[in-house]
């Protein structure tokens, strides 16, 4: 097996996040056969997600590439987005980035699938993939750890992120939100938690949640599915606030990737007459400033993948 040796870590995120002059880089890529819905293509998915990977990694070899993200002996959790019906987490998507890691060495029984609930699989058409018998799909809410604060609220993160994973993947879909404005890699761990309405008031703590050591440190990669977007009155699914994106994004800087994500949505919100984008989704920026990333679009690469 080729790429990082079976034991060892994976490459710093800082070295693989950053382009010339210390800029975060948000790779992109624009299929327009990805399909939509029950009729999204795996295939096209499968390569862009790989296009993604090999252009933040600077591999030529997918595998090798996945690899300079996880290490064969790492246990991976990936946490998608499933809170709402035609608004969740393409199952595609999710299957080809468990495919790729598969596929570059890691045991399969070594990968989870989660979100809060079981029924949110239920809702996001999530199912055990059949080339891939072995990934885990668990709810978070099957075991909170012990008690912490993020900013001025307490909460318990699953343990799935605390005691089980290595390395966390974050796999959001590009969505407006009525409470954070947008809903994108960071806001997609609030369903790692089990009070997230306890911080709508504060949207800002989106930011501290992000910031807990173990999303923090174990975060390796976010790939965030923006083959249909929601532009308005989201996180629900409403077919007259939705448009074909036809994009997937991926980075290892999440404040990044929710920066380039939430100027998508802004100039989509222009064009359809929506009106800027409200609530205004400070999250992001308050990332930045507590050190989690790059809010400053003009300190973000955007790479076509």
């Amino acid at each position: 097996m080729q790429g990082i040796a079976a034991g060892a870590a994976a490459a710093p995120l800082a070295s693989l996040a950053a382009a010339e002059g210390g800029k975060s880089r948000v790779a992109v890529a624009e299929r327009a056969n990805f399909g939509a819905g029950s009729r999204t293509d795996r295939k096209v998915v499968k390569e862009a997600v790989d296009a993604l990977v090999k252009t933040l990694s600077g591999k030529s070899n997918v595998d090798e590439a996945w690899r300079t993200f996880v290490s064969p002996t790492e246990t991976v959790a990936m946490k998608f987005n499933g809170l709402f019906r035609r608004a969740s987490t393409n199952p595609a998507v999710i299957w080809a980035v468990c495919r790729g890691l598969a596929d570059a060495g890691v045991p399969q029984e070594k990968i989870i699938v989660f979100e809060r609930d079981e029924k949110d699989f239920r809702t996001a058409g999530i199912k055990p993939f059949d080339d891939l018998p072995k990934v885990q799909f668990l709810a978070a809410s099957s075991a909170w750890d012990t008690e912490v604060k993020a900013g001025p609220f307490k909460t318990r993160l699953t343990r799935i992120l605390t005691r089980d994973a290595d390395a966390v993947i974050s796999l959001p879909c590009l969505k407006h939100h009525v409470v954070a404005g947008v809903t994108l890699a960071m806001k997609n761990h609030m369903g790692s938690l089990p009070n997230a309405g306890d911080f709508h008031p504060q949207i800002d703590t989106i930011a501290e949640v992000n910031g807990l050591p173990a999303i923090r440190k174990k975060t390796r990669l976010a790939v965030c599915d923006a083959i249909v977007g929601i532009f308005d009155n989201g996180p629900q699914f409403r077919p007259h606030c939705t448009w074909q994106a036809n994009s997937l994004l991926a980075c290892t800087d999440v404040v990044a990737l929710d920066a380039v994500g939430a100027e998508m949505l802004r100039k989509v919100r222009i064009a359809k007459r929506a009106g800027r984008t409200r609530p205004d989704p400070t999250h992001i920026a308050h990332a930045a400033e507590i050190g989690l990333g790059t809010a400053d679009l003009k300190k973000i690469d955007i790479v076509k993948a």
